[in-house]
Formats: C-alpha cells, structure tokens, sequence
C-alpha cells in the first residue's frame, strides 16, 4: 500500500490525480531495500514508465505491490503493479505501471557539455514561475518547486529547483523534488522548441551521487540530444550550491502521451519569420 498524503492531490493534469514518477522510482528503490538492506540503489538504468497510476480525490492510499527480479549479476528489477477486475467480468488484470533496474556498481560520470555549462550568461527566453505553472505545467502549489524564472534556448534549459518540505519519502533516494522540477523545466522546453507537451516515459541511467535534502535548492541543466513529433530525448544535471553533481540523468525519454490533443499555448511557441526570431 501507498499512502496517499494531501500535497500528492497536487499533482494533476486534466483533473486527474498522477502518483509522480520520481516517488514511483523511490518506492520501488524502497522495496528492493526491503529485499536486501545493503542493495545499491543509487545506480539505476532502463527506467519505463508505461501508464499512469491514477490517484482517486479521496484516496487515503494505493493499492499496489512492487515485484522484484533478482539476477546472478547482481541487477535487480522492480516493478510497480496493481490488479483489478475487468469491467463486467468476475476475472482481474495485472498492470506494470513502472519498472527499472538496479545495478551493483556505479557508472562513469559525465559531467555537462562545457557550452551548456556556461549558458546562464547567454541569451535566454525567461518563464517566469508564475507563467510556467499556470500555462505550461499546471500543477498545485505542492509541486511548483521552480522558484525562479525558467531560462530557455535551442541549446537546452537551466532552472534552479527547491526540494519541497513534504511527507514524501525521503530515502533511500533523497528528495524527489528536485528532479520533478527538472522534469518540469524539459517539458518547457520542449514546448518551445518542438510545439508539443511531453511527460517522461522512461530513462536509459540515473545515477545519484549524493541524495538531495529537504529545504536546499539545485540548479539543474537540461540538454535536448533527440527529437521528432513525438518524443524528445534529454540529459539532466543536478547541482547543489556549491557546484557538486549530486545526480546525472541520461537519456530521459519524454512523449506526447495526449496523441496531440493537449496543445502549448501561443505565446511559448518558438516561431522564426522571415530571419526573425521569436
């Protein structure tokens, strides 16, 4: 069971209640936890989150279990599943809403592009928190952790990211916060620059250096390596105020999961007329 605690409500889109996908990766880090104490679980690769776990208004928890595969190697898989009767039949369905894996050692990092690094300085289209939570990503004050403006160019995103003070779990992870805002800050992006609103479907590796805490604030850079009409391709980095990595995230799969139903507002969409930018 999940606990469904009231700053989750805020999490919404068409009126509809979405468990996070970075609290779904700390349950399921959570049970393989519970597994095994001395697991690894900061290194995670192969990340798909394939539908929705829907969160009814007045829900006090989710009935969902985590499965676990255990291999030789080492890597451990976890998967989120819930069942439930088929409507109008006596029989149930099983359905995997997430799975990733976790894997014993700790991959190379990377540190972020040089050029991308340094485009704080660079010229930037700014979206103000107020703009970005009320047009681009409209959800409840619980999950508008972009405290400052949202600074946009072809060449990626930079934000700055609060780990909000909520009864999220908190471990073995750290605070999911900061990485949801990053995720906030792509679908931006994405807006922008390729005309569509995309929710993150999945992730090749994350691996986490030093948990994020409650109450700090990150800077996180976001650079676009993939897209076409109807899925983008991101790297993201997490930086604490003193300069130091604490998370890389590499190709964070992102889709238009409305099939071009939901659509950006006008004046997001980055439109070039006659050799003039807009």
């Amino acid at each position: 069971m999940i606990p469904v605690h009231s700053y989750l409500k805020d999490h919404h889109f068409e009126g509809k209640i979405i468990l996070p996908a970075v609290e779904v990766l700390q349950r399921l880090a959570g049970s393989v936890r519970s597994y095994r104490s001395d697991a690894y679980v900061r290194c995670m690769q192969l990340a798909s989150f394939d539908r929705f776990l829907y969160i009814t208004e007045n829900s006090h928890e989710i009935k969902a279990c985590q499965e676990l595969e255990v291999y030789e190697s080492g890597r451990i898989v976890s998967k989120l599943v819930t069942t439930g009767k088929i409507k109008g039949s006596a029989m149930t369905r099983t359905k995997i809403h997430a799975a990733v894996s976790f894997m014993p050692v700790e991959e190379n990092i990377a540190e972020p592009p040089m050029d991308l690094a340094s485009t704080r300085d660079g010229v930037f289209y700014r979206v103000s928190p107020r703009k970005l939570y009320s047009d681009l990503v409209p959800f409840g004050p619980s999950f508008q952790n972009i405290r400052d403006d949202l600074l946009l160019s072809e060449r990626g995103a930079v934000a700055r990211v609060y780990a909000a003070d909520h009864p999220a779990p908190m471990e073995p992870l750290g605070s999911p916060f900061p990485l949801d805002g990053a995720m906030h800050a792509a679908c931006a992006w994405g807006q922008r620059f390729h005309h569509f609103v995309a929710f993150p479907v999945g992730f090749a590796k994350r691996l986490i250096i030093k948990p994020t805490v409650t109450g700090e604030t990150y800077s996180c850079m976001i650079l676009p390596i993939q897209g076409n009409g109807e899925s983008l391709k991101f790297d993201i980095w997490i930086h604490d105020a003193t300069g130091n990595l604490r998370e890389e995230i590499k190709g964070v799969i992102m889709r238009d999961v409305f099939g071009g139903r939901i659509r950006p507002p006008d004046w997001i969409v980055y439109k070039r007329t006659a050799g003039i930018d807009h």
